[in-house]
């Protein structure tokens, strides 16, 4: 039996937008530097390349071609299925991704498409996002019956809610039942790892944290002929960390383990500081966030969470602070498109108390 090798790289929800580029770019040349180092010659983007769903600027679709530019350099085949960001009508069979359907390097996914290679034990069939209840099943039913390879491992890759990966689920989400045929599903749309209890079903979590609301588990998940799977994680970006004490360790302490951590770099860090009104009120935010905290976050029993950002003690808001501030809201709030609100605070240049 040959040796297995890694012949397969997974990377979704890189979600860049003219606020990110540099955080793409690291992101992107990671994935590839994981592709020349262990010979994988294809790379697939299972959604969310994009962020905006209204438009994409001038400055994202020259990084996105610059990236594409790079993967062909490389002799990395790249496979784009669009995503819910991806897509203006979400039930459209082409979006953004399509500008770049015609680089030779470049295989955009229409509504579904199966990856084969005779040296592999498995064929990847990749899908494009259509809405939950809207057109998916009908899509999943026509791959189901014209594409399964009746020999080898079948896995599915998409981008879509299924019931059970979050803890407050959605009417709209599918069951997983319905994808009791494959061998493994690898989905992306929620930024987080998750296993679906008793399934084979596994979100493998966005290419790179985006906020303090998402895990630090982010990455890439390579796929070997032998059908076993691997995750990786993410080195490039900046990871987001939340940490919890008690007023009372709220001291010198905390504040030289931030400024050892910022001095470390790569890293923004959250505090949550836990007491009765009365202790909290004696902790010294602006310390804190001296020492390199990016938010501290007030929790006191029985009382309605008090957040506080750096930018509020120690800058102003401009109109890029503004709106990740919104995102990082839609993160825990679970807002599936925060596009239109973006599209709205993107109308605001001037910094807020001028």
């Amino acid at each position: 039996m040959a040796e297995s090798t890694a012949c397969l790289l997974l990377l979704n929800d890189l979600h860049v937008s003219k606020d990110n580029i540099p955080e793409f770019t690291a992101n992107w040349q990671e994935a590839l530097d994981i592709c020349r180092q262990r010979n994988i010659p294809q790379l697939a983007v299972g959604g969310d390349l994009f962020l905006s769903r209204t438009a994409q600027t001038l400055d994202v679709l020259l990084a996105v071609r610059g990236a594409l530019l790079e993967a062909a350099e490389a002799g990395v085949r790249v496979i784009l299925a669009e995503g819910n960001h991806d897509l203006v009508d979400q039930e459209a069979t082409f979006g953004y991704c399509h500008v770049f359907d015609q680089h030779p390097n470049v295989t955009v996914v229409d509504d579904f498409l199966t990856l084969a290679d005779p040296a592999w034990n498995f064929v990847l069939h990749m899908m494009s996002y259509f809405p939950e209840n809207g057109s998916f099943t009908g899509r999943l039913k026509a791959l189901c019956a014209g594409s399964f390879e009746a020999d080898k491992l079948n896995y599915l890759y998409i981008h879509e809610g299924i019931r059970g990966a979050l803890a407050q689920p959605s009417e709209t989400e599918l069951p997983a039942a319905l994808f009791g045929d494959f061998d493994r599903v690898f989905v992306g749309h929620y930024h987080n790892r998750t296993l679906l209890k008793g399934t084979a079903i596994e979100y493998i979590g966005s290419s790179r944290q985006h906020n303090f609301g998402e895990d630090e588990q982010k990455g890439y998940t390579v796929l070997y002929t032998d059908g076993r799977h691997e995750f990786l994680q993410n080195k490039a970006n900046i990871r987001y960390r939340v940490i919890d004490v008690s007023a009372e360790k709220a001291d010198i302490h905390l504040a030289d383990m931030l400024d050892q951590t910022r001095t470390q770099g790569r890293c923004r860090i959250k505090v949550r500081i836990h007491g009765d009104q009365a202790r909290l009120s004696a902790v010294d935010k602006k310390k804190l966030y001296q020492a390199g905290a990016a938010k501290v976050e007030f929790v006191a029993p029985d009382v309605e969470t008090i957040e506080t950002p750096e930018e509020g003690v120690l800058e102003k808001f401009d109109s890029r602070r503004i709106r990740a501030s919104y995102e990082e809201f839609c993160s825990r709030k679970q807002v599936e498109d925060p596009a239109l609100g973006l599209s709205y605070l993107s109308k605001i240049e001037t910094p807020c108390g001028n």
